[in-house]
């Protein structure tokens, strides 16, 4: 019944418990588990630094972050203001491996056999979508609420847009 379970990740709580779901229903119906990873591009270099503190990530990666911050300091002080500043591409894909990495492991710590993982970059909605359609995904498992910041209610959330759109199974889990 559920062989393939598509579970998008930003590494937030609800994402967690998503991957948790996840693990248990492909545990039940020795299904796969798909977890997807949509590159952070609008989440400050602060906020991936704390995230990655959570993850346990590794030294190399947390001082890209903390190098990026300095940079914007400065750049904001010589600026008299904040500069809106993005964290490069590859500094992006060191933080998507960490979150994808971490999930597949608690994926597979909660039981689960078959286990991969995918770091992409897009529109997060439209990236979760065609892989549930690549994947052939009985189901999509993801958190009602990642870590957007107060722009994600006035547009409209990933996981509304998501059930709304899927051709299969959505569960979103709080």
């Amino acid at each position: 019944m559920l062989q393939t379970i598509l579970v998008p990740t930003d590494g937030s709580d609800h994402a967690n418990k998503a991957v948790d779901l996840a693990a248990d229903l492909a545990e039940k119906y020795d299904g796969r588990v798909v977890i997807l990873h949509v590159l952070l591009r609008h989440t400050s270099a602060s906020d991936l630094k704390v995230l990655c503190q959570e993850l346990g990530a590794d030294e190399g990666l947390m001082q890209k972050l903390s190098d990026i911050e300095d940079a914007y300091v400065d750049t904001a002080m010589a600026a008299y203001g904040p500069v809106p500043m993005m964290v490069p591409d590859d500094a992006l894909k060191l933080v998507g491996e960490a979150i994808a990495g971490a999930a597949k492991s608690r994926a597979e710590a909660k039981g689960a056999e078959q286990v991969s993982a995918e770091v992409v970059d897009g529109a997060p909605a439209d990236i979760i979508l065609k892989a549930a359609e690549q994947e052939k995904a009985d189901a999509i498992v993801m958190g009602s609420r990642g870590l957007a910041n107060i722009s994600g209610l006035l547009l409209g959330s990933v996981s509304h847009k998501v059930a709304n759109h899927a051709a299969c199974t959505c569960i979103t889990v709080k």
